[in-house]
């Protein structure tokens, strides 16, 4: 908590964000905890105002949204009960399709700010708002979502950084990107259909993707970025209460996708 005990102002956390190297201008995608920050006034909404506040007008914030409803697992059911979903569930719609709840309460809070953009992938929705945020999340590919022409890829081109405030190392989702880049020996394809609203009808439409669920080799994405801070890359510093970390996007992906392949390589 800030002096005297007093709920962090905006402008404090404006402040860190600043020493930690937030600029304007910047292509940020945020990771965050919010209990991490501590008692804001204003709650979560201070916090990314605080950013948008950094950034300007010029700037750029993105987040992993995903889909909080989505019906992947139809698969694993009874016949019985694909015919119901498959008749009866929502289509995804980016206006009105929630944020997944484990990913932190201000990805549900910027995909509702006005002005905002989401990519039109259920599985790997991303949500931007800021001056690129239509170039970050336009066309985004339903199949290897997280590869090439996703929002993650157009973050690394961008220049963008990471910024985890507050959140632990294995959160960062650009990683799955690193992963796709990647030459693996073990990269795990799965199929699964969506509900899609075409023509004023709902489509279930196939889509093929690396699985990002439960880790197919022995590592883990902490033990990535932890060997990619011990080399003296990146940032650290505090925002509000929270231990923050900042990383340049493109450099963590070609670390991460020559560390994969060093340990976990086609050879490996």
């Amino acid at each position: 908590m800030s002096a005297q005990n007093l709920p962090y102002a905006p402008a404090q956390l404006a402040a860190d964000l600043r020493a930690l190297g937030v600029a304007p201008g910047g292509v940020v995608m945020l990771h965050a905890s919010v209990k991490a920050v501590g008692p804001v006034l204003g709650g979560p909404n201070t916090i990314l105002q605080s950013l948008f506040d950094v950034l300007a007008p010029s700037g750029t914030l993105l987040m992993y949204a995903g889909w909080q409803d989505l019906p992947d697992f139809l698969a694993e059911l009874s016949p019985e009960a694909q015919a119901h979903y498959s008749a009866h569930h929502p289509p995804f719609d980016p206006a009105t399709a929630r944020a997944v709840r484990d990913n932190s309460v201000l990805a549900e809070f910027l995909r509702t700010w006005p002005g905002t953009r989401r990519s039109e992938n259920p599985e790997a929705s991303m949500v931007a708002r800021g001056a690129q945020a239509e170039s970050l999340t336009r066309d985004h590919p339903l199949d290897y979502g997280y590869g090439v022409g996703s929002p993650l890829a157009r973050l690394v081109a961008a220049r963008g950084q990471v910024l985890l405030l507050g959140s632990p190392l294995d959160r960062v989702t650009l990683l799955h990107h690193a992963e796709s880049l990647a030459r693996l020996r073990h990269k795990n394809v799965i199929h699964y259909t969506c509900p899609f609203l075409r023509d004023g009808r709902t489509v279930w439409l196939p889509i093929e993707d690396l699985d990002t669920g439960d880790p197919h080799d022995a590592y883990t994405f902490e033990e990535i970025v932890g060997a990619y801070l011990a080399l003296g890359r990146g940032r650290r510093g505090r925002v509000g209460d929270a231990n923050t970390v900042l990383l340049d996007a493109a450099d963590l992906t070609t670390f991460a996708v020559a560390w994969l392949e060093a340990r976990f390589g086609p050879d490996q």
